[in-house]
């Protein structure tokens, strides 16, 4: 069974804060592929909406992804940094495919 979650976040910035954004996110990237549960980190930015940045993460399991948001830069910079400058956010959780039942 796959324990994997996956977090894929959608955020987009108050225009006037898009590169002070981009930045942070790059920051709080950067910290979190350091955690020992973190498998990838990967951040985007729109072509054609330059104020919107796409994450995928994947964590080893639900543990590592709990760790992940009680780590001290998670907060810091993810809720301290970040969340202040998004106008817009959309963050959703998957888990490995093996680990979902199949529809009856």
């Amino acid at each position: 069974m796959d324990s994997t979650v996956v977090v894929i976040a959608d955020v987009t910035a108050k225009p006037e804060h898009a590169e002070q954004l981009g930045a942070a996110l790059e920051e709080l990237a950067a910290a979190c592929r350091t955690e020992p549960g973190c498998r990838a980190y990967d951040l985007f930015r729109s072509t054609e909406q330059p104020e919107r940045f796409l994450s995928v993460e994947k964590y080893t399991d639900a543990a590592a992804f709990e760790a992940h948001r009680a780590a001290e830069h998670f907060t810091r910079i993810g809720l301290g940094t970040v969340v202040p400058l998004v106008e817009t956010r959309d963050v959703q959780l998957f888990t490995g495919a093996n680990s979902v039942p199949p529809k009856s």
